[in-house]
Parts: C-alpha cells; structure tokens; sequence
C-alpha cells in the first residue's frame, strides 16, 4: 500500500459551520420537511414509510412530537396497545411510539395544522439560542449533549426523515440541501468507528468511501493505526484494502439504518473492489442510527 500525500481533501459543505449558521439550517430543514408533509395526499399519508411500522403520517407526527417536547410540551399521557406494535423492540422505540400512536387518532389536518404551528414556535425558541458550541443542551428523552452536536444531530433526523416521507409519497427532492450536506457530515464522522470497531478491520487496513451523488459528492479514506483506532487520512492510497463507490442516496440509506427499504436491485448498485469478506462486514456496520 502506497500514499501520496496532497493538501488533504476539500471540507465538506458546513462542515465548521457555527451554531448560527447550523439553526438556521435546522429551520430550513423543519420548513423543507413541513413543505413535503403539506402535500401528502390522504393515500400517501397512509403509506408505509422506510421506518419499520410507521406510515409517513407516522413520521410526521414523530418530527412533531419531537420539536413539541424541545419546545416544553409535555409528553402525552398514553399507554399504546404494545401487542400490537411488533416493530417496537426496544426502550427508545417505546418512548418514540408514545406520541406517535397518540396521534394516529387525531387524523392527518389535526396533526399538519400541529406542526405548522409548532414549527413557528420553534423559530422564536431557537431565536435566541446560546452561541457555545460546548455548552451542553437539553434535548428529547432527556439526552443532553454539546449544542453543536445536539443541533447536527436533529438536522440529520430531520433531513432523514423528510427523505422518509418522500420515499413513501414518491416525491424526490432534497438531496443536496444544506441539511443533506449535515447528514452526510454526521455519518462521515461514525467512519473510524465503523471501520475499526464495528468491522474490526486489521491493523494497517484502509477504507476508501466515494460518494458519487447526486447532492452530495466527496471522497475520503480512513487507515486502522498501529494501536487499532482507525483515522482519517489525507491524500491518495493506492490499491486500499477495500474501496466502497455508492450513490449519495444509497449511502444515506445505509447510514440511515434504512438496508430493509433498500430492494435487491438497488444494493447491486454498490460498488466494492478488495477485501470481499471485509465488504459483506461493512454493510450492515455502516447502519449509525436507531
């Protein structure tokens, strides 16, 4: 394996964007989001979503839910019928469900009207909103965490999720928004890991990703170190151990934890060259979201 050390690949769009510049993009996702939600038909909003069990209506109402509780709202006092939830596994699936069985007996207008709504308040919320990136900050079901990364990170639920609703309403759109530009930083951080930890990747192994569009394009290569973390490196690696091509919707669905919305077809689309047994261990690692 052979190096060839450059200036070091281009940053990614915003990708030492400060914290207003990150609200802002939060806003704009939530009214992309909302914009999307507005034209779902009564047969669209009944449509399984890629979210295991959830219509898009679904969806909407979990976006909602969430920015309400950022807002103060209390939770809803409601006990779903569990039995009938299958898709619900886990703590946090239960505490997501909650609000969203609650609000699938409010209907579709009650639930857009909700949201418009809570989308303004958020507005005037994040209006005045702290500067410190370090500063820690509240967010749903009591996690609490840096503003800069608890900001990134409700953008990269937003944006996933309005890709979600457009999946199941088939209405393509979105992929090269700003929010799309976070999302795609938050999953290019998880890289190291995935390849290192989650992989196991031997020592000296390197990765090189492409993300190919369309939206999103950029190229990068982590190298497993002598003492088994894997980093990133700047510059070209000739004959990496494995190289992995994808489309940017393709790569935003397996981050997304969205492999079972994927058909058969379109994980063809994939391109590996190298370490085969190392790729068939990358798919499913590649998954950073609940």
């Amino acid at each position: 394996m052979s190096t060839e050390h450059g200036d070091g690949p281009e940053p990614l769009k915003l990708e030492s964007a400060s914290v207003p510049e990150l609200v802002a993009v939060w806003l704009n996702s939530l009214d992309a989001f909302t914009e999307v939600a507005l034209k779902l038909t009564a047969t669209a909003w009944n449509t399984p979503s890629p979210c295991p069990g959830w219509t898009a209506g679904d969806v909407v109402a979990h976006v909602l839910s969430l920015e309400s509780e950022m807002h103060g709202d209390p939770l809803p006092d409601h006990e779903p019928d569990w039995a009938a939830l299958p898709h619900v596994t886990n703590d946090f699936s239960r505490y997501t469900e909650v609000p969203v069985d609650w609000y699938r007996s409010k209907g579709r207008d009650v639930v857009l009207a909700e949201l418009r709504e809570i989308v303004e308040w958020r507005k005037q919320d994040l209006a005045d909103i702290g500067e410190d990136p370090t500063e820690l900050m509240d967010g749903p079901g009591g996690m609490r965490m840096p503003r800069v990364r608890m900001i990134r990170t409700r953008i990269l639920d937003t944006w996933m999720h309005e890709q979600d609703i457009r999946t199941a309403a088939a209405i393509p759109g979105g992929l090269g928004s700003d929010g799309a530009w976070v999302a795609a930083g938050q999953f290019l951080s998880g890289l190291p890991y995935v390849w290192g930890k989650a992989v196991g990747a031997p020592i000296g192994s390197s990765l090189q990703l492409a993300i190919t569009g369309p939206g999103v394009e950029f190229e990068r290569t982590v190298v497993v170190a002598d003492d088994g973390r894997a980093r990133f490196v700047d510059g070209l690696i000739h004959q990496p151990t494995l190289r992995l091509a994808s489309s940017w919707p393709m790569y935003a669905s397996l981050s997304g934890g969205r492999m079972g919305a994927i058909a058969e077809a379109q994980r063809g689309r994939i391109e590996f060259h190298g370490d085969f047994e190392l790729s068939q261990q990358l798919l499913p690692a590649l998954s950073i979201t609940p």
